[in-house]
């Protein structure tokens, strides 16, 4: 149970922390023209084609040198910079896609920017927002790589690393490792019978608007 307890936690932080930025950055790369803006956005491409177990060595080096490893918070790193350059390009196609006479109106009432940002925008976004968690949820939840390579003690284990416990070198205890899968699985199961047919609906609401 307490590998249920990481996962959540780390789950909840992560996805939080993915849905803030890639809104932010995805509404200035999407409204905002500055030199960068484009470079910005072909690094993010960028970032959905390369291979996460090709940066393995390097990103356990870096941790290790620099004492990130084996923390409650060692985790959220690398899950929320490998998630934001997906999650960017679908919020970043779907602000595209919203009219800014939107904007216009709120700078006339005197509107400022960050009022407008979180009190116009983003209830706007709302689909697409809630697509990209839902998304990054189950990657979070599921991510045994990093994991297993970041974190050493046991108190600190995920789920994924919690169900490897039930296999040994010469056996494996395979009703145990069952039930555990079952009640590891069940949540994230009902959570996308639930909430599936608005990940399409964000997904394709994303697609058209882009």
């Amino acid at each position: 149970m307490q590998s249920v307890g990481n996962s959540a936690r780390t789950t909840i932080l992560s996805v939080l922390l993915i849905v803030i930025i890639a809104f932010i950055v995805g509404y200035i790369l999407s409204r905002i023209d500055f030199a960068l803006n484009k470079p910005l956005y072909v690094m993010f491409l960028m970032g959905m084609l390369i291979p996460i177990h090709s940066l393995m060595d390097p990103i356990y080096i870096i941790f290790s040198k620099m004492g990130l490893s084996n923390h409650w918070y060692t985790l959220l790193l690398p899950y929320v910079s490998f998630a934001l350059p997906m999650s960017i390009f679908l919020v970043q196609g779907y602000v595209k896609g919203i009219p800014t006479e939107l904007e216009e109106a709120a700078a006339i009432d005197g509107s400022t920017f960050s009022k407008t940002l979180f009190g116009i925008i983003l209830p706007v976004c709302k689909p697409i927002l809630v697509t990209v968690a839902i998304i990054n949820v189950f990657s979070c939840w599921n991510e045994f790589s990093f994991a297993l390579i970041l974190i050493k003690d046991r108190a600190l284990y995920t789920v994924p690393l919690g169900l490897k416990q039930f296999t040994g070198q010469f056996t494996s205890d395979y009703p145990k490792i069952m039930s555990a899968m079952l009640i590891t699985m069940a949540p994230i199961v009902i959570f996308y019978f639930a909430f599936s047919k608005q990940i399409i609906k964000g997904m394709v609401a994303g697609a058209v608007k882009g």
